[in-house]
C-alpha cells in the first residue's frame, strides 16, 4: 500500500511539472512611448512685434534729420571759427617774415617776365637757385613744427613752383604749348590772392 502512495505521488509531481513546462511564458513589457519633440522654435513673423513709441520731441524723420545737420554745421562753424583766431594769432606775431618771404616770391616770378628765349628763361633760373633756397630757409622759421601758420605751404609750393615748373613751362610756351604756362599762371595767381587777403587781414588784426 505504502509503494502504491509512492507510485502515485511520483505521477503527480511528473504531471505537474510537463503541466509547469507547457504554460506560455511570460510576454515582455511593452516599449516605452518615445519622447515628444521639443516645440518648434517661433518664426520671426510669430515673434512678438515691437510697439511703436511716438518720438518725444514730436518731430519727424526729416524734421530730426534737419535739426542735426544744422547742429553739426553750427559746430563746424565754431570749430573753424577758433582755428582762424588760432592761426591769426600765431601769424600775426611772424609777419615781418611772411612780408619779407612775400616779397622774395613776388620778384622772382616777376624776373620771368622779360625773358623771351630758353637761354633767358636758363639764366634767370640759374641766377635765382642761391636766393630762392636762402628764402626756402627763413619761410621755414616761420613755422618749424608746421601747422600753425595759414601760408606756409602756400609759400612753399611758390618757390619750387618759381625754381622748376614754371620757367619750364614758360620753355614750353615758346615752341607753341602753352597749357603748362597757364596752369602754373593760374595757380600762382590763386596763391597770390590767398596770401594777400592773408597778410592784410594779419595787419588789421587786433594784437
Amino acid at each position: 500500500m505504502r509503494g502504491a502512495s509512492f507510485v502515485w505521488a511520483l505521477v503527480l509531481m511528473v504531471g505537474l511539472g510537463a503541466a509547469c513546462s507547457n504554460a506560455p511564458a511570460p510576454s515582455a513589457p511593452p516599449p516605452a512611448p518615445p519622447a515628444a519633440p521639443p516645440p518648434p522654435a517661433p518664426t520671426p513673423d510669430a515673434a512678438a512685434k515691437p510697439k511703436m513709441v511716438a518720438n518725444p520731441d514730436g518731430l519727424s524723420l526729416a524734421d530730426r534729420i534737419a535739426k542735426r545737420q544744422a547742429a553739426e554745421k553750427k559746430l563746424a562753424a565754431e570749430l573753424a571759427g577758433e582755428e582762424q583766431k588760432r592761426l591769426l594769432a600765431y601769424d600775426k606775431g611772424k609777419l615781418p617774415l611772411h612780408k619779407e618771404v612775400f616779397a622774395a616770391i613776388k620778384k622772382y616770378r616777376v624776373a620771368y617776365a622779360k625773358a623771351k628765349t630758353k637761354e633767358a628763361v636758363e639764366k634767370i633760373r640759374v641766377g635765382q637757385q642761391k636766393a630762392i633756397e636762402a628764402t626756402g630757409k627763413k619761410m621755414a622759421t616761420i613755422d618749424p613744427k608746421g601747422g600753425n601758420s595759414n601760408v606756409v605751404t602756400d609759400y612753399d609750393v611758390m618757390l619750387n613752383a618759381i625754381a622748376n615748373d614754371y620757367p619750364d613751362a614758360l620753355e614750353l610756351s615758346f615752341a607753341g604749348d602753352k597749357k603748362p604756362l597757364d596752369e602754373q599762371t593760374a595757380e600762382l595767381d590763386k596763391r597770390t590772392k590767398k596770401i594777400e587777403d592773408w597778410l592784410a587781414e594779419l595787419k588789421a588784426a587786433k594784437k
